[in-house]
């Protein structure tokens, strides 16, 4: 069992998610927050690894596999088509790209890529870069409080973890909106293939300081205000119940969001003109979203069909508990579900590369590889005295059987046994031997059989009890008691044969067969009677004949 944390550092709050994963199958278990404190006086550098590792302490959170992301307001990257699918090609092809449009020194970045399929025959590639600082002072923050992640992704880009698991019709293009506090991060897939992600840097803390402007109020004030009211209007609701002052800040509210509504709308403007592919639906999540009525005004102003990413709905392999907590979770959960992997299509994106790749503690590893060794010794042991028990058994078995054939041997030929001397022969040689003079008696009888046939071929007796096996039929039941050939002194034979069977039927069958051979004429049946004793169920019969002669050997004659 392995537990996996998919850490989701927001500038609102800490975000984790707990998978248990086993060989077979995953649970996402556990979600954990840690809402950071706005403090004027206090370097959000301080504060945001505080939180974390107060996080971390306080729900006793321990992994095997940390995954994290970073911001995507500190990254690039571009998707690129190539009409070629050598992947040595492909990478050589994106960094000739990036020299040119990269405006900083290549050794100052950290690059990455991958192959995301095929689309239009064409192959289809992301290439991601940061530079070097950002990523080692995003390190160095989690490092402060001893976290060392596995990997780290792109937030906005492992929203593409999740594609697998929406129901899209083919050919849809669907976009995986998260509007988090300080960024609004955005992934647009079709067909379980990446298309764009980007990250917005509007969000939430957007509409906080809007309203702290037009209350002319602080900070803190407007947040409260903007978490009590938490609400937009729009053609559904147009805010009738609310009283005066509330009213106003869902004016102001709602005004503020079409900030965010109109970026999207230039983003997706875009992604039509490029792609000539319309969206078809907007999944929306953060806490953002949960703003009455947000969706349905993005829906209304974007006139694209907008609902919440209710990924407990579906196969995500979700405890029910954790559903009250669905809008904030899909980023955190997205992370997380990189090191699952069960999924073909997800972010294969790694931003610790080269000086900064991860480098597991080994301790542990040696002492577990310790243990394994002492195990495969004991069990090498054991196994070298099986097969030494095993040797012992089966040598007695093999030399017991050489023995019994030795004996046998000589009990064929026993002119032989003078010639083996115990401990003074091979077995091979014995075999060789047993099977040259057998190969020799099977000669001997092979020629004798041969010298006898030559010799009564001629014989009419022998001809006659031939033709009759050929004639009579295989499926009758028959059991010849008697066979007699008498010759006669004037030329020719007389033929009395005896037998039984099952019935009278039989008895027929076998008559009719009989006078089917053209080497007997005037057969006749004698007698058939019940068999004494048997109740009927044997049948004796006599069948005389006289001996026709051979027809073949008057030709050939």
């Amino acid at each position: 069992m392995q537990r996996i944390i998919g850490l989701d550092i927001g500038s609102y709050s800490i975000k984790a998610v707990e998978i248990v994963n086993t060989f077979k199958s995953y649970e996402i278990a556990n979600f954990y927050e840690n809402i950071i404190p706005h403090v004027d006086e206090l370097d959000p550098d301080v504060v945001i690894p505080a939180c974390m590792e107060q996080l971390f302490q306080e729900n006793n959170l321990k992994a095997d596999r940390i995954i994290t992301a970073m911001p995507g307001q500190y990254i690039s990257s571009r998707v690129m088509s190539f009409n070629f699918a050598d992947p040595r090609k492909i990478e050589a092809a994106i960094m000739s790209e990036l020299e040119d449009a990269v405006p900083f020194n290549m050794d100052d970045m950290i690059i990455d890529h991958q192959v995301l399929g095929t689309m239009n025959g064409m192959t289809v590639a992301l290439a991601v870069l940061t530079r070097k600082n950002f990523l080692r002072s995003f390190l160095e923050h989690l490092q402060r409080i001893n976290i060392d992640p596995k990997l780290v992704d792109v937030d906005s880009l492992a929203f593409y973890n999740l594609a697998p698991y929406i129901e899209a019709a083919p050919g849809e293009c669907c976009a995986l909106i998260d509007v988090g506090h300080e960024k609004t991060s955005l992934c647009i897939v079709q067909d379980g293939v990446l298309r764009m992600f980007r990250s917005i840097n509007l969000g939430g803390r957007y509409l906080t300081e809007f309203l702290a402007r037009d209350l002319e109020t602080n900070f803190s004030e407007a947040q409260r205000v903007k978490h009590r009211v938490s609400r937009v209007l729009c053609d559904q609701d147009s805010g009738s119940d609310l009283s005066g002052d509330d009213k106003m800040v869902a004016e102001r509210m709602t005004l503020a969001a079409n900030a965010i509504v109109k970026e999207l709308g230039r983003t997706f403007y875009a992604f039509k003109t490029w792609e000539k592919t319309p969206l078809s639906r907007l999944y929306v999540s953060g806490g953002t979203s949960r703003i009455k009525n947000f969706d349905i005004y993005l829906q209304e102003q974007l006139e694209i069909p907008a609902e919440p990413n209710r990924i407990d709905k579906t196969d995500l392999q979700i405890n029910p508990d954790l559903a009250k907590h669905m809008a904030i979770m899909p980023q955190s959960i997205a992370i997380g579900m990189r090191a699952v992997g069960s999924a073909k299509r997800h972010s294969q994106i790694n931003l610790r590369q080269g000086e900064f790749a991860f480098v597991q503690n080994y301790e542990s590893i040696l002492k577990s590889s310790a243990v394994a060794f002492r195990v495969v010794a004991a069990a090498i042991v054991l196994m070298c005295v099986s097969y030494g028990v095993k040797y012992w058994f089966y040598k007695r078995q093999i030399d017991a059987l050489r023995a019994q054939y030795l004996k046998e041997y000589v009990q064929i030929f026993p002119s032989a046994k003078s010639q083996y001397v115990v401990g003074k022969f091979t077995f091979d040689k014995l075999r060789n031997d047993s099977v040259q003079k057998l190969q020799k008696e099977i000669t001997l009888k092979h020629s004798a059989v041969a010298t006898f046939i030559e010799e009564n071929a001629a014989s009419p007796a022998l001809t006659l009890l031939k033709s009759l096996s050929e004639v009579i039929p295989k499926d009758v039941k028959l059991d010849v008691t008697l066979y007699q050939y008498n010759t006669l002194a004037t030329g020719g034979g007389k033929l009395v044969m005896r037998g039984e069977t099952d019935s009278y039927a039989s008895v027929d069958k076998i008559l009719d067969s009989v006078k089917k051979s053209t080497l007997l004429k005037t057969v006749e049946n004698k007698q058939s009677s019940p068999k004494p004793g048997t109740d009927n169920k044997v049948i004796e019969f006599t069948i005389n004949a006289d001996y026709a002669g051979d027809p073949a050997a008057g030709a050939k004659a």
